[in-house]
């Protein structure tokens, strides 16, 4: 059994083969994927995607820290308020298959935005960020958090609202470097690991030093295809190659890998 704990199928990669993708990732083994947002309307999207297939995928919902969707003129109060209203909808909804399991990918982003994205200031990307992780913490869901170039401040905000009420989350795809492990280990944070694992000579070093029970298993699908799919659009169903690479690292075999990364997700994922 693998587990996916990143994947973006709501976006317009998949749009027209999606179940053939889907179909084809519990055929290679992956048993769960967790469809991650970056604005409302994709976390509408991620929604939909949960409801058509039952069982498999589920839904992370939260907004970017860059502006994924530019044409959207709301402001971040405004933007939060609809986010939080989408949460209760789904949280303390009637229906007894929940398909909303984290809040998320949220954080800090400190890199130019790619095009058609655009660039958030620090301070809005802060109050976006805060705003998600007390939602987080009202409705006891974990967060994705997403940081580049932003590791100490992301880590400092999780820090001092962490105090307040306990977080748990992931650290997705994890950059912190060796020094950032116990930071993150402090925060009873997992650590996202994700296709570059098996290019990224650093990282792969880095990975030797992770504890094994604080790994869960990204593909951050279409993005980060790992070796020998790199360049190409990439799929929940290459979480295995992964899963696969980090045994190699871990010498650990490949089946116990999968056992303990899946049982990471369950319990921080809470299915």
């Amino acid at each position: 059994m693998l587990i996916d704990t990143h994947a973006h199928l709501n976006f317009p990669d998949y749009q027209k083969d999606i179940d053939k993708v889907v179909k084809q990732s519990i055929e290679a083994g992956v048993t769960k994927i967790i469809c991650v947002s970056s604005s409302l309307a994709d976390s509408q999207k991620a929604i939909e995607i949960a409801k058509q297939h039952p069982g498999t995928v589920c839904a992370a919902i939260g907004i970017h820290p860059h502006q994924t969707d530019p044409d959207n003129t709301d402001s971040i109060a405004t933007q939060l308020d609809q986010l939080a209203k989408l949460v209760q909808s789904e949280v303390e909804g009637l229906a007894q298959a929940k398909e909303v399991v984290a809040v998320g990918e949220c954080g800090l982003d400190f890199s130019p935005a790619p095009p058609p994205e655009k660039d958030r200031n620090i301070e809005i990307q802060k109050e976006l960020f805060v705003g998600q992780i007390k939602l987080a913490q009202k409705y006891h869901l974990p967060l994705v958090v997403h940081s580049r170039k932003s590791f100490n401040e992301v880590v400092s905000i999780l820090r001092d609202l962490s105090s307040i009420n306990q977080l748990r989350g992931v650290l997705h795809c994890y950059t912190g470097g060796k020094s950032g492990i116990a930071k993150i280990n402090e925060l009873c944070f997992f650590f996202g690991l994700d296709g570059n694992l098996t290019y990224d000579q650093g990282l792969q070093n880095i990975a030797k030093l992770l504890p094994l029970e604080k790994i869960i298993l990204e593909t951050d699908t279409p993005w980060l295809a790992p070796i020998p799919f790199r360049g190409q659009r990439n799929e929940p169903k290459n979480v295995k190659i992964i899963s696969e690479c980090l045994a190699k690292i871990k010498n650990i075999g490949p089946d116990e890998i999968a056992r303990i990364t899946s049982k990471n997700a369950q319990s921080l994922f809470n299915f």
